[in-house]
């Protein structure tokens, strides 16, 4: 066998093996790119997460430096593409014009778990413990500067699920006692 043979037959390996990934990396989308509530950063300005979160467009500047939180809930499957939250909402917090939580909430008891599903697939798996019907508490599933907390709790005899997404920089303004419902 010649060494031109040999040579041609590594290259035209590669090159199938390069093709066979670029194919494979734009057939199967990723979990967080098909969510897009999960690529949008804490601490965003409005302008920068409008294409995301349209209702945000209505958001009014001149709450800007208030000292207010504004709260806006939608539902959650609009915003995440292949997850299961057709009974959960989407909560955005809303600080000086930043993104200051994103959370996501339900308290369908016929749906359980949905929200323990979403962060086990897409963050982080809380544990089986946490299945459980009448288990409350909550874990924390922090990566990086992303504070990031799985909870179940119990209100008026149903219990509540609730992911929630923020930072240090900017937990102290996603407390309800601050928090405007910005959506009527």
């Amino acid at each position: 066998m010649s060494v031109e043979i040999i040579i041609h037959s590594i290259y035209n390996f590669t090159v199938k093996r390069i093709f066979l990934k670029i194919f494979i990396i734009l057939l199967l989308p990723s979990y967080s790119f098909a969510c897009a509530l999960l690529n949008v950063p804490i601490g965003s300005s409005i302008p920068s997460v409008v294409g995301t979160f349209e209702f945000l467009d209505g958001h009014d500047t001149q709450y800007k430096g208030s000292g207010r939180s504004f709260r806006y809930i939608e539902p959650a499957m609009d915003y995440c593409e292949g997850a299961s939250l057709e009974n959960a909402d989407l909560e955005i917090i809303i600080y000086d014009h930043k993104i200051a939580s994103i959370s996501l909430f339900s308290t369908d008891t016929e749906s359980q778990n949905e929200i323990y599903e979403f962060a086990k697939v897409r963050i982080s798996d809380p544990g089986e413990e946490v299945k459980k019907k009448n288990w409350t508490g909550f874990k924390n599933l922090s990566v990086g500067s992303l504070l990031i907390f799985y909870s179940k709790i119990e209100e008026r005899g149903e219990i509540g699920e609730i992911l929630k997404i923020t930072n240090s920089e900017m937990l102290d303004y996603t407390i309800d006692e601050q928090i405007v419902d910005a959506n009527g």
